[in-house]
């Protein structure tokens, strides 16, 4: 097994926080498809060992690069982020495939964690290239897209199946829109994603913070509306509240909105 150093970081944070789904808790460690490829990740402080990938693949999947000093320095404007901080350091944003994030949180919507994590399991398993008897890689948009709606449905997407359909019917003829998405601002690579049907304010931020390394984005779901109305007295629609979190936090709002979304869950009583 190989192994690297990794500065700080918790791998169960990072992969337990409801950022990515697909990676399951196997023995001391994870498994899951990075790249195409069958990977098993393990933290042994101060190392990271790992199988199935580079070391290359796992420092910029994890994004090691990141200086977390740096974004909680500018991040810990209040006592709630302190604390956050504080509780679930090393937590990191992923720098997921964009194609596997944008339909993991199409499927997202009005679910649940488990349910999220049937759905995809469903569609790898239904639609992905197998990798060995019990792992299939996730399905390429030209693999979803000779699904038909109904097929999507079967794996339990429901009215979600309309918006994964014609959203890889779009992909697989168009590779290079997600290269093309990352070159532009934040702005307007969310404006250029909530063109597709089904894609809304929140699924679009998600997929920019994710994926496209848009670290200013700051999506707003249930967790997250009730912290900025218990928490920071703002009861405003998605637009202005977004664009509050993002002013107070500046340009690592991101990171802020997955350190208080994973506060928030730790501390759900609270927030009642």
């Amino acid at each position: 097994m190989k192994k690297i150093r990794a500065p700080p970081f918790s791998l169960r944070n990072s992969l337990e926080c409801g950022q990515v789904f697909g990676w399951r808790k196997h023995g001391d460690g994870y498994a899951g498809v990075l790249r195409g490829k069958k990977v098993f990740v393990r933290q042994r402080t101060p190392w990271l060992q790992f199988e199935g990938a580079s070391a290359d693949e796992i420092r910029n999947y994890f994004a090691l690069d990141h200086d977390l000093n740096e974004i909680y320095s500018k991040i810990s404007v209040d006592d709630r982020l302190r604390q956050a901080v504080k509780e679930f350091g090393g937590l990191r944003i992923l720098r997921q495939e964009p194609w596997e994030c944008a339909v993991s949180f199409l499927c997202s919507q009005n679910s649940n964690i488990p349910r999220i994590e049937k759905m995809l399991y469903n569609l790898r398993k239904r639609f992905g290239t197998p990798l060995d008897k019990d792992t299939q890689a996730f399905p390429s948009p030209a693999q979803l897209s000779k699904a038909t709606e109904k097929q999507l449905q079967q794996c339990g997407l429901g009215y979600r199946a309309k918006y994964v359909k014609k959203f890889a019917d779009h992909i697989a003829r168009h590779k290079d829109d997600f290269l093309a998405l990352k070159k532009l601002s934040y702005e307007k690579a969310r404006e250029r994603l909530m063109n597709h049907l089904g894609i809304g304010p929140k699924v679009a931020d998600c997929v920019c913070l994710y994926s496209l390394e848009k670290l200013d984005a700051f999506p707003i779901d249930a967790w997250m509306k009730k912290v900025l109305e218990k928490k920071y007295g703002k009861k405003e629609g998605y637009a202005k509240s977004a664009e509050f979190a993002r002013k107070r936090f500046g340009r690592f709002a991101g990171y802020a909105q997955l350190y208080l979304f994973a506060w928030a869950r730790s501390k759900r009583h609270s927030l009642k």
